[in-house]
């Protein structure tokens, strides 16, 4: 089962015709395969939110009908599951401010969370701190990065996670912001290396009713606790 495609990792692929070919290649040697992107999404309602969910259950469905169990047994389960740890992964809530954790770090799984935030808490102010991860992937998809989180209402934007890489010299978190700040003049944006400066920066424009979202591969989740100690204190 291939849920979807999209070029990443830059540093092995030139281009997404490239992958594509890949994963083709290998859904070549299954007996059968289900192809995420063929597939409308499910009609009825989950406990996740989010179109992506949405396709990814119809893909689960179409690969438990090829293998011979009958769907309608496990609709109902799958309408309960409440997704996994670092996806949109409630944190808690303080001062009236929720707190979630994602690990969205490709454009296109930004784009994804920040719709299914708006899809489950419509009305609330979404505030990002975004932690880029990886020098090769800053270094090609900030333009679209930036795009993804321009759905945001404000941003933080902390340096790279190295993870396996060497830094990469002009490249690091501010690509981004730059291209935050060239599609949305004047909205609330900041470049902050530190983590925990980003997250004070969201917390004090943070207000009842607004959800703050930690994004990224790397090590910005372990910031979320800090968000609400400091959403806590700033309670009135």
């Amino acid at each position: 089962m291939l849920t979807n495609v999209d070029l990443d990792h830059h540093s092995t692929f030139a281009s997404r015709a490239e992958v594509e070919r890949l994963f083709e290649g290998w859904l070549g040697t299954a007996p059968k395969a289900v192809r995420g992107s063929e597939l409308a999404p499910v009609g009825f309602g989950l406990a996740v939110a989010g179109e992506h969910n949405r396709r990814n259950a119809a893909a689960a469905l179409a690969a438990l009908e090829l293998a011979g169990v009958d769907t309608r047994r496990v609709e109902a389960t799958l309408a309960e599951f409440r997704g996994v740890g670092r996806r949109l992964e409630a944190k808690g809530e303080a001062g009236g401010v929720a707190v979630v954790d994602d690990y969205a770090h490709h454009s296109a799984e930004i784009a994804a969370t920040l719709a299914a935030l708006r899809e489950s808490r419509p009305g609330a102010r979404v505030l990002v701190l975004f932690q880029p991860h990886l020098y090769s992937r800053t270094r090609h998809l900030a333009r679209e990065l930036a795009a993804a989180l321009a759905a945001a209402d404000a941003v933080a934007v902390a340096d790279v996670y190295p993870a396996r890489e060497e830094p990469i010299p002009g490249v690091s978190g501010k690509l981004v912001v730059d291209e935050l700040a060239r599609l949305r003049p004047g909205a609330p944006l900041a470049w902050t290396p530190d983590p925990l400066d980003g997250a004070r920066f969201l917390t004090r424009r943070a207000r009842p009713g607004d959800v703050v979202a930690t994004m990224g591969a790397g090590d910005v989740d372990r910031v979320a606790g800090t968000i609400l100690e400091q959403l806590a204190r700033s309670a009135p």
